[in-house]
Formats: C-alpha cells, sequence, structure tokens
C-alpha cells in the first residue's frame, strides 16, 4: 500500500474486534508493519514519508484469512461442478494436476492470490498439487500474503494417475526439503504445512509419519515462539467417501 514508510487511514469506519469498542469512526496509522494509532490522529504525529489516504465511506477492518484454499487450482476453476468428489478428483481434477507445467504453477498462484488480495485476504492455508511447490511458494511469497502451504502428499498408487504417484520415502523427502526451505521465510509469513492429500490417497505409513514429524517439531512451544509446521489435508468432504475411508480402515 506504501513505500514501506507506512500509511494512514482518515475518517474510516473502524472495525477493531475489540470488546471495549468494536467499532468508531477514525484513523488508523500503520508504520513498521505495526499499528501504531487508532483514532484521532493529529497531523503532527504522523512521521514523515506516511502515505495518507482517504477512507471516508469505509469500512476498515482485518484482513480476511481463506482457511483452505488450493492455489494451483484456479485454471481449473468451473470445471465439471456437476460431478461428484471422487469422479470429479478421478476425471478432472488430477488429470488436470498431472498436466501443470512450472508455469501453468506460477500463473495460477499469481492470478489466484491477485483475486484474494482484491477481496480483502490477507492470509491463506493453502494445498499445492504433486510437483512444482517452489514455484508456487515463490510466487505467493512475491505478493505480502501470510501463507501456509505444503504440497499434496499422494503414495497410494491405486488412488492417482502415474503423473502424481510417489513413493512413500520420496514423498516425505521431497517434503521435508520444502519444509526447510520454506518454512518461516520472510520474517515468519510463509510457513509449512505438510499436506497429505486426504485418506485414499495416502498410505498408513505415510500419514504417521507426517504425524510424527509435525509432533516432534511441534511440542507446545513457548508462546511467542514458531510452533512448527502444521498438518493440512481433508477428511469427510462427501458420503462416498466417508464410508471408503470407513471400509478401508474399519472404522
Amino acid at each position: 500500500m506504501s513505500d514501506g514508510k507506512g500509511y494512514l487511514l482518515r475518517g474510516g469506519v473502524l472495525l477493531t474486534q475489540e470488546a471495549a469498542r468494536p467499532a468508531l469512526v477514525g484513523d488508523l496509522l500503520v508504520t513498521k508493519g505495526r499499528i501504531q494509532a487508532l483514532g484521532a490522529v493529529p497531523p503532527e504525529a504522523v512521521p514523515a514519508g506516511v502515505q495518507v489516504l482517504s477512507a471516508h465511506g469505509c469500512a476498515v477492518l482485518p484482513g480476511l484469512v481463506q482457511g483452505h484454499v488450493h492455489l494451483c487450482q484456479t485454471l481449473c476453476r468451473g470445471a465439471a461442478d456437476d460431478l461428484p468428489l471422487l469422479a470429479w478428483l478421478r476425471e478432472r481434477l488430477f488429470p488436470y494436476e498431472a498436466a501443470l507445467s512450472e508455469e501453468d504453477i506460477t500463473l495460477a498462484a499469481q492470478l489466484g492470490t491477485a483475486e484474494l488480495l482484491l477481496s480483502g485476504t490477507t492470509a491463506i492455508l493453502d494445498m499445492g498439487t504433486v510437483h512444482h511447490q517452489d514455484a508456487l511458494c515463490a510466487a505467493v511469497a512475491a505478493t505480502g500474503l501470510r501463507a501456509t502451504v505444503g504440497k499434496a502428499m499422494m503414495d497410494l498408487a491405486a488412488a492417482v494417475p502415474p503423473r502424481l504417484r510417489e513413493t512413500t520415502a520420496q514423498s516425505l523427502a521431497d517434503s521435508d526439503a520444502l519444509c526447510q526451505r520454506w518454512h518461516g521465510k520472510e520474517n515468519g509469513r510463509i510457513r509449512y504445512a505438510y499436506a497429505p492429500r486426504f485418506a485414499l490417497s495416502c498410505t498408513e505409513r505415510l500419514l504417521s509419519e507426517v504425524a510424527e514429524r509435525v509432533n516432534a517439531r511441534g511440542a507446545t512451544p513457548p508462546l511467542g515462539r514458531d510452533p512448527g509446521p502444521r498438518i493440512h489435508t481433508h477428511a469427510a468432504e462427501q458420503l462416498e467417501e466417508i464410508e471408503l475411508v470407513r471400509t478401508r480402515f474399519a472404522a
């Protein structure tokens, strides 16, 4: 929004999320990436170089959070929306992801993040596909979004097309390397989540080893410390999937 020296929004309706004063008309001063003042900010309190913008008639609120998104799928939007989940994955989504090049992934992420930012979204949890995760991470990092990202992990060969198949060892090794490269980057703005796609595309060994990795690194850190990588997966999306999971795991 500015050249890095900060900005001042004048005269907006500030939605503070505070119980004592949930909304007020006033100014919002941000410098060094942090809110410095709410309410009436006199001209003499505005540091030199701060960009001043009018927010009259506008609501000013914290950025929205997108709790689950697939940026890599942006270019597949609207394809076969009439199909149920598993048929959609098998007939449309998996073949689409298998065909994506590194350039495709970058373009999909750039378009998806632009749409998110225009909607007021400033933080996302994203699951990529099996390949080209570095390209997706780089595209997201360049936008300024806060993002938790991770490559999709799929090692159950019968469930996915050849281009998306991984061995268990390969999936874990690639994810470990990505976590090492990206978790905590951009001053903590980019974080990593191991992303076993869902139970029907992953072996029990993969699921258990992902859990072991995350538990080992995320054991109750002190307040304010990085809790380590997370797990991002799908569960109970559709009745047919639920029944197949119950059958497989005899639940």
